[in-house]
């Protein structure tokens, strides 16, 4: 056993894998500042629902101290154990409703959570290690310590720097320039419908147990998923900040269905890049490229609330093969940016900050080295995190991929799985270990 130390570990980025780190240290006792660019915690919209995988849960309990975990646990959406795939007609093609084993873990589930509502319980206890406006331009290594260098001109000394300052990270880009993400040609027109029981009446059923995605025949596909909470939990939130978590992004702690059509740039057929398009525009290219969709898909995009619309490139990391460990490391989307397809990369993240956690504690209690830790985190994060990136740049492929006859066979393939649960169950469980 080698003697104890107290680590003193900065952290650049306040998202959500940078806060879930900054809990679990503190859990642990061990001493973290967090550094982020955004002006105020809730300064700009931070998004909609989030899913939330087995792999992610976990890491929260880990993470998390009970009691937060606790509300986090309570004031999750409901819907959120299946998925299904559908064609445009709104035909089912295959369907995990149920399908999978009983946990042996009881936290290991999927859940559907506000955004809005996991920020604030990731930022509480944290207020005072918290900087806001403090945007991280790059590093300096000083043998025995490391300092993180921010764009107002000041700097914060620590023993070890973590990255997690997302896809557009400046510590990777200093750290490891050659692991930049590429454009993997896809955009994704994104935006929300406001819940009603008319709307609800237009949603395939499939979508009351959890979200659905439509192949369309076209290099495309259409993501749906709903955002509802019993409405009774609120008083939990009331309880723990007052009323104020009301305010901090109304519109995203509404009811609503999240809508998002992805395709190749080349696809949307259009003269200018799509974010120099107007939500109008935007609007009406959706009316154009579903004109041909079932009646119900249409009327729904007709619904979307125009002022909600916005577009992104996805891009994605390419596996980074094993680099020179010092007091510098990376999580979430700033080493392993992936496309949404499959719906986890913020869980990679959570499982990043779990992970790092516990092997800075064994640097702290001694029973290894400050380098040992994090190059024993480096090494099992790149193994499942860019198994992850992989996943997900496959299933981009598929769903917006040129649709052939092979396009047949996979639709084909998918309704004969639909019909045997047993296989079902096996893919249910490959897919609930990330």
């Amino acid at each position: 056993m080698r003697q104890k130390t107290s680590l003193n570990v900065i952290i650049a980025g306040g998202g959500l894998g940078g806060l879930c780190l900054a809990q679990g240290l503190s859990k642990q006792g061990i001493n973290c500042e967090v550094y982020e660019r955004d002006t105020a915690a809730f300064s700009r919209p931070q998004g909609y629902r989030i899913h939330i995988s087995p792999a992610g849960s976990v890491a929260l309990r880990d993470s998390l101290p009970s009691s937060l975990f606790s509300v986090f646990d309570e004031t999750c959406g409901e819907f959120g154990q299946g998925f299904s795939m559908m064609t445009q007609d709104l035909g089912e093609l295959l369907s995990f409703q149920d399908v999978g084993e009983p946990p042996i873990d009881p936290v290991a589930l999927h859940r559907s959570v506000s955004r809005v509502t996991l920020r604030r319980l990731l930022l509480t206890g944290l207020e005072d290690r918290v900087h806001f406006g403090r945007k991280c331009t790059g590093f300096e290594l000083n043998g025995e310590s490391v300092t993180a260098l921010f764009a107002d001109g000041t700097s914060a000394t620590g023993d070890v720097l973590v990255g997690a300052d997302g896809v557009n990270s400046a510590i990777r880009r200093q750290f490891l320039p050659n692991a930049e993400p590429y454009d993997t040609g896809v955009t994704t027109i994104g935006g929300s419908i406001p819940l009603t029981a008319g709307v609800v009446a237009l949603l395939p059923v499939q979508m009351l147990q959890g979200p659905v995605l439509i192949a369309a025949n076209q290099p495309a596909s259409l993501f749906m998923g709903l955002w509802k909470r019993d409405r009774s939990k609120d008083a939990m939130l009331d309880k723990l900040y007052g009323g104020e978590w009301r305010g901090a992004d109304e519109q995203a702690e509404t009811d609503y269905v999240i809508f998002g059509y992805a395709a190749r740039h080349t696809h949307f057929e259009v003269p200018v890049p799509l974010s120099q398009l107007s939500q109008d525009e935007m609007h009406n290219l959706l009316r154009k490229l579903t004109a041909d969709w079932h009646p119900n898909v249409r009327k729904l995009v007709e619904l979307l609330d125009t002022k909600s619309l916005g577009c992104t490139v996805l891009k994605s990391s390419r596996k980074v093969e094993a680099w020179q460990t010092n007091r510098v490391t990376l999580l979430g989307d700033a080493i392993h940016s992936m496309t949404p397809f499959r719906g986890i990369g913020a869980n990679i993240a959570l499982k990043d900050a779990a992970q790092l956690s516990r092997f800075l504690a064994a640097a702290e209690s001694g029973e290894m080295n400050t380098l040992e830790a994090i190059a024993e985190y480096e090494a099992c994060m790149r193994q499942y995190a860019f198994a992850a990136v992989h996943s997900s740049l496959q299933a981009m492929e598929h769903a917006t991929g040129e649709k052939g006859l092979g396009f047949t066979v996979v639709k084909t393939a998918m309704r004969v799985v639909n019909t045997l649960p047993a296989v079902k169950r096996k893919i249910a469980a490959r897919v609930s270990a990330d």
